[in-house]
């Protein structure tokens, strides 16, 4: 199978890619020079020798857009004023050429004309101006926005937009739907993530330094893959600058819980700092060469393993990144240019939490009651190449290689009652649990344009191939009775001491084309009605294993155990005969899992004079086959193979209407659908190591999303915006996470329910205070502001079987936040040249919300809102040095999960209903970039 994709993938390179940006754009500010650089607004602007132009809104901003790339001369006028000519303005395909100028009684010499040049994707102001003319709801971040508000990850950055929250290891909401509910695509295509706990790439771990821009899709068109029903993301990443430009950054982090305080690391790897395992915790050749188990002698146990189960302890350093971009025209010339973009990035984090973590019963009574603390150290590298061919209003050609790596060489110490296990003698339960994570992604796409006839004639096509893998090398998990230097070493109730390997490999492949058709010619050099008619083809494969190896002891009356340093405990047992590593045959360790998507569209869309109406309908086949062994199944028992393969057809409808130059009413409304993380279908049991599991139900079903939106949005000028949503979902078969309480702890699994209702309200504000309450003094603040208030009920049948254990069978929808809030005020310091100082103050919010369902009588397991404050001070010194300030959870929040008793407390004296609660801490950071 590997191989057929990747010869399908090199194959498919040799003539495909997508990128529509052939046209370009001149916008910019006029100013009144007679009264004091006031803005001027009803200023003619026009390009010379043509009948194109515009005219300054109130605030003197203005936009030509849809200009064929070249040199123009710009007419700028206005009655009782000189006329200013400004000659040699360049237009390059995909760009805006920024234009500020200030008119007056006598014209302005040319060199109090600034000219700039940025691209579309990463401009504040064009990125409105495209919210404004899309024809889905959809809401943009740039690379513009991002540097000025000082954010380094794509998720920092997507937490500004209005209905999203983000949690700290969890990855993103939309409007109060997890990760689940989301899709990824980068410039286009869709990239699957290597990690099975999540549904897409984490947006942490993709750099700020290789992306131009963010789109968020909150409702569904046709060209879309219909796969989500809280968000489809589209990250646009950078392309080669109009003119050579390199860029090195260094920063630093300092958080408040882990900074030159002792750390815990497990140093088996080669090259740790930067995130390479090397052979330190690779499985030993004797065990690779089958999966029917082994049992080692002690003098064989001896040296199976490098990696020790000694931690190792020091004061953990500051974090660092580093950053470095590099972009240049290879070639350009009156017809086509070329060129190519290098972006790579590092960063590392140390992070300590303290805190609790408990399993509850009905009545509030605690099977486990730990302390717990755990060190994590991680690392993030991301690395873009981007080659670029341009052959103006004909072909375009991006050819992009990708790469995403993140590790987590992480500790957790966990201390406390533990009912569930035995021989303890009445002493603390103690865990460590060692465990390092590897995922990495290696991405190669295709993407190209292709027009004729002006553009009436368009086709847009693009291929990748894709590896990605989540590894799990040499988990060591250790149990004790008591800790310290006598703890008892736990022998019985099958905890032994155990190491654990888990691979995840996936293989990706997919395409796209699409032919564009426009016909009814306007005066913008566009056309009035496009029809779309497009195929996708989407083809993974995942190949799970995993081995647990566990250390059995021979006797009963052993040594004591010295939780600081085990690593001794078992070189004595194995040199004495009383320990020995031996491995069983586990039915569950191997699995497979393919999916085909095989999508076909049809998209028509028309404008009138006011009006615009969108329509179109996609067809999914999806068929995915698991192929496994079930728990007690036997070496000899053949794999059983389960198949689903549902056809989904989703209508869409949009609809926009322009009330008013600077306003729009939208409609919207689609069927779309949801499929389950690789986790939740994965018939795999995952060990926590203290009793807690996670297992898949790889019988569960796609959920279907009844969707329907109506926005009222207004722009008051290029900069500002005030926006109004109300929608509503019908979530058909909807995917949940259930919580059982064990004798030895929670189990965690997954079903579909009945029905879910979601609906409710978004705000979204953007401005500027001078501007709206014109007042002078408060233009150098901008306040942004977006909200959600919302109600959802799931529903389960009473009668039914399958849902007999579940507790509550009408509650609120699992992960669903009844309200949510993001805030952000900006303070310009200064600005003058290429100088600029901005401080913006973030913070964000939401409401409690269900982390798993409760059954056999248990409650819900909540999770309690973080407050998070930061703030950012990002100053611009001249053209080459700009330095970035951050202080990041400010308020110090924790986090924190309850579940309540349903039933009368047996020990209301000893009651607590928080099962989980950790401190995160203060991060400050500093970053410093040299620009040339």
């Amino acid at each position: 199978m590997k191989q057929i994709f990747l010869t399908a993938a090199l194959l498919f390179h040799s003539f495909l890619f997508a990128q529509d940006e052939n046209l370009g754009s001149i916008g910019g500010k006029l100013t009144d020079k007679e009264m004091n650089s006031e803005p001027l607004p009803f200023a003619n602007i026009i390009i010379k020798g043509t009948s194109v132009g515009t005219m300054s809104d109130y605030d003197g901003l203005f936009v030509l857009e849809n200009l064929k790339p070249g040199t123009y001369t710009l007419n700028l006028s206005f009655i009782g004023y000189e006329t200013l000519e400004i000659p040699n303005v360049n237009v390059i395909a995909g760009k805006v050429t920024e234009i500020n100028a200030e008119l007056g009684s006598s014209a302005a010499a040319l060199d109090e004309v600034i000219i700039s040049t940025v691209s579309r994707r990463d401009s504040e102001v064009a990125l409105l101006l495209e919210q404004k003319k899309a024809i889905s709801i959809m809401q943009s971040i740039g690379a513009e926005e991002l540097a000025r508000k000082a954010v380094s990850t794509v998720e920092q950055g997507l937490s500004k937009v209005s209905g999203i929250t983000t949690v700290q290891d969890r990855g993103i909401f939309v409007r109060g739907l997890d990760d689940r509910y989301n899709f990824l695509m980068v410039n286009g295509l869709p990239i699957a993530s290597s990690d099975p706990d999540f549904k897409i790439i984490p947006l942490g771990y993709i750099s700020t330094n290789i992306v131009s821009s963010v789109d968020v899709f909150k409702t569904f068109n046709p060209s879309l893959y219909q796969d989500f029903a809280g968000a489809s993301f589209a990250v646009n990443t950078k392309s080669s600058p109009a003119n050579s430009v390199t860029t090195v950054n260094i920063g630093m982090n300092y958080n408040t819980n882990s900074r030159f305080k002792d750390f815990k690391r497990d140093n088996s790897g080669d090259l740790e700092f930067l995130g390479y395992t090397g052979g330190g915790r690779a499985l030993p050749s004797i065990i690779q060469q089958g999966q029917l188990g082994f049992t080692a002698s002690p003098r064989e146990s001896a040296s199976l393993f490098d990696a020790s189960w000694t931690p190792s302890t020091s004061k953990a350093p500051i974090d660092l990144q580093f950053g470095f971009t590099h972009g240049q025209r290879i070639f350009s010339n009156e017809k086509a240019n070329m060129g190519y973009f290098l972006g790579i990035n590092y960063r590392n984090s140390y992070q300590t939490r303290n805190g609790v973590e408990r399993t509850l019963n009905s009545e509030g009574s605690a099977g486990q009651d730990f302390r717990t603390v755990t060190f994590d150290f991680s690392t993030q590298k991301s690395a873009l190449f981007s080659l670029n061919y341009n052959k103006f209003n004909k072909l375009d050609l991006t050819f992009n290689t990708i790469f995403l790596q993140n590790t987590s060489n992480f500790i957790r110490e966990a201390a406390g009652r533990n009912d569930g296990f035995t021989q303890l003698n009445n002493r603390d339960f103690f865990i460590r649990d060692t465990k390092y994570t590897e995922n990495d992604l290696l991405s190669l796409q295709l993407l190209g344009d292709y027009s004729w006839a002006e553009k009436k004639h368009q086709i847009h096509f693009g291929t990748s191939g894709s590896i990605g893998n989540n590894n799990v090398p040499n988990r060591r998990v250790l149990r004790a009775a008591g800790v310290g230097e006598n703890a008892e070493y736990i022998t019985t109730n099958g905890i032994n001491p155990f190491r654990f390997y888990q691979t995840l490999e996936n293989i990706n492949f997919n395409s796209r084309i699409e032919y564009e058709l426009g016909f009814n010619a306007n005066d913008e050099a566009g056309f009035d009605s496009k029809i779309k008619i497009g195929y996708n083809f989407d083809a993974i494969e995942y190949n799970f294993v995993t081995r647990s190896i566990t250390a059995q002891a021979n006797g009963i009356n052993l040594p004591a155990l010295n939780t600081n340093d085990p690593e001794s405990f078992f070189r004595q047992g194995f040199n004495e005969g009383f320990l020995n590593y031996s491995s069983t045959f586990d039915p569950t360790a191997t699995s497979k899992i393919t999916q085909f998507i095989n999508a076909g569209y049809l998209h028509f869309n028309h404008q009138w004079e006011r009006l615009l109406v969108d329509v179109g309908v996609r067809a999914e086949f999806a068929p995915r086959e698991i192929t496994y062994r079930k728990p007690l199944d036997r070496p000899e028992t053949p794999f059983s193979k389960l198949k689903y393969d549902p056809l989904d057809i989703s209508p869409s409808l949009n609809i926009k209407y322009n009330l008013t130059e600077s306003s729009n009413l939208r409609l919207a409304g689609s069927v779309t659908t949801t499929r389950p993380r690789l986790r939740e279908i994965l018939p795999t049991v995952y060990q926590d190591g203290d009793g807690n599991q996670i297992i898949g139900n790889p019988e569960l079903l796609n959920s279907r999303n009844y969707n329907m939106d109506l926005k009222y949005e207004i722009f008051p000028d290029n900069s500002q915006l005030f926006a109004f949503t109300v929608f509503g979902k019908y979530l058909e078969n909807p995917i949940e996470r259930l919580a059982r309480a064990t004798s030895v702890g929670y189990r965690t699994y997954f079903d579909n329910f009945d029905e879910a209702f979601l609906y409710g309200v978004e705000l979204e504000a953007k401005m500027n205070l001078g501007n709206i309450l014109k007042k002078e003094a408060l233009e150098k603040i901008s306040l942004g502001f977006n909200g959600i208030l919302m109600s959802s009920n799931a529903n389960a049948n009473e009668g039914d079987p399958k849902f007999s254990s579940v507790t509550n069978k009408n509650r609120q929808l699992q992960g669903a936040s009844n309200w949510g809030l993001n805030a952000d005020l900006g303070y310009r310091v200064y600005k003058m040249n290429d100088a600029e100082s901005n401080i913006n103050l973030i913070f964000n919010t939401f409401s409690k919300r269900i982390y798993a369902v409760g059954v056999e009588g248990a409650d819900e397991i909540y999770e309690k809102p973080i407050n998070q404050l930061d703030l950012s001070w990002n100053t611009v010194l001249n053209k080459n040095w700009e330095i970035r300030l951050t202080a990041r959870n400010i308020l110090n929040e924790r986090t924190l999960f309850t579940q309540d008793p349903t039933q009368e407390i047996r020990f209301p004296d000893a009651f607590s209903n928080v099962i989980e609660n950790f401190d995160l801490g203060t991060t400050f950071g500093a970053n410093l970039t040299y620009k040339f």
